[in-house]
């Protein structure tokens, strides 16, 4: 079996006004194929799922010490560490690209 036979396996289940064991029995599947595929899916449903992370824009508060540069532009800075530097004048694109992906669509 592989996950588009699962996947179709799995509307024939729904679709079924029998018992899961009696229709597995019925077509042939074991009970214990039919879980080890149905915990395999989700698994992998559940591993694509993507939190959304908590963005904040802060001013620095320190004042700088003589030669120290402010960086210009926008940094986005991730929860596992990662960040991600827009120059100076990317603004307004930063802006639309994250408002698009939170409207549900991808980058």
């Amino acid at each position: 079996m592989n996950r588009s036979e699962f996947e179709e396996l799995e509307l024939q289940v729904q679709q079924s006004d029998l018992p899961l064991k009696s229709y597995l029995q019925q077509i042939g599947v074991s009970y214990s194929t039919y879980h080890y595929w149905r915990k395999k899916c989700s698994a992998e449903k559940d591993s694509l799922k993507q939190e959304l992370a908590p963005i904040s824009f802060k001013q620095p508060t320190a004042e700088l010490t003589l030669g120290e540069q402010v960086p210009q532009g926008v940094a986005l800075l991730f929860p596992n560490g990662l960040r991600a530097h827009f120059g100076s004048g990317s603004e307004k694109l930063l802006m639309e690209l994250l408002t698009h992906s939170l409207e549900g669509g991808h980058v």
